[in-house]
């Protein structure tokens, strides 16, 4: 296996050493106008548009940090994220039926068996806890059976190769693998790098690492792709119990059984708290009460 740890930390691959504006223009993520410096008058001028919130171009375009209008817009998506949660889990409680549920038989579960697929099996197993490895392999059975429900096609590959890196700079061996205060955008760093050693074009690696950059939004518009989505919904069922009630009870039952929780509520919710830094989206997750959700989740019982 070629290990990231050719990769100096702090040192990222020049593909995005680039302005905001090259960034935007690079990745195609754009929704709304940025205010760029006139170079003669000093005055402002429109010149390009703002990365989409969440992706590799937007962290890099502010440093991983979100903007007032920003956190009033998440704000919103995270109320229209929470209010179902809640409903779902009072459901639960009270013992009435799901009417659709997915079901999945682990021991049937097909996992990439490629070259990079095993590269990033093995790369998570050498770099991440026995419970962060089972973590982001429960992320990929999550995902599949999202996929069914949902009715989505992801590439399989893709899939799994995101899922394996996405909580990488979680652990010790990357936490500090670049320059970025939010640890999802530097997973994504990570992952662009990781894939371009192992030739992966530049489509390929902007996939990937808008997929693990994503994760941490509330909601994630399709238009980023089946991979993207499925991955920021799987860590939504790991972490909150998000979308539970989707799966079938027994199917959950036997996936941690084959891949145990361990002590994720309680190891691996400090990590991410150690990661909440000012205007990070880990930081405004913590303020409108992730910590609460994941310690009372299904999952975490």
């Amino acid at each position: 296996m070629a290990a990231m740890t050719s990769v100096p930390r702090f040192q990222t691959n020049l593909d995005y050493v680039r302005t905001a504006g090259e960034m935007a223009e690079i990745e195609g993520h754009t929704s709304l106008p940025l205010r760029a410096r006139s170079a003669e008058g000093g005055g402002m001028t429109t010149s390009t548009t703002v990365p989409d919130f969440g992706t590799l171009a937007w962290a890099h375009a502010g440093g991983g940090r979100m903007t007032r209008r920003e956190k009033l817009a998440e704000l919103a998506r995270s109320a229209s994220v929470i209010a179902p949660l809640m409903t779902a889990r009072a459901a639960t409680g009270l013992r009435l039926p799901q009417r659709s549920m997915v079901s999945l038989n682990i021991d049937g579960v097909t996992f990439p068996d490629s070259a990079v697929a095993r590269d990033a099996e093995a790369e998570c197993r050498e770099h991440a806890s026995e419970m962060m490895y089972n973590h982001s392999v429960r992320c990929y059975v999550w995902a599949l059976m999202l996929a069914e429900h949902r009715g989505l096609k992801p590439d399989l590959e893709m899939l799994y190769v995101a899922s394996l890196l996405h909580d990488l700079t979680l652990e010790d061996d990357y936490r500090d693998y670049a320059p970025m205060a939010c640890f999802a955008a530097r997973g994504a760093i990570l992952a662009n790098d990781w894939a371009a050693e192992r030739g992966w074009g530049r489509d390929q690696r902007t996939v990937l690492a808008d997929a693990v950059s994503l994760h941490l939004n509330s909601r994630v518009h399709p238009k980023h792709g089946p991979e993207a989505e499925l991955l920021q919904a799987a860590a939504g069922v790991e972490t909150i119990g998000l979308h539970y009630r989707r799966l079938d009870p027994e199917s959950v039952a036997r996936v941690l059984d084959r891949y145990p929780y361990l002590d994720m509520g309680r190891v691996g919710l400090p990590r991410f708290v150690g990661e909440s830094h000012p205007h990070t989206r880990a930081r405004f997750l913590m303020r409108i009460g992730f910590g609460t959700l994941v310690r009372t989740s299904p999952l975490a019982k």
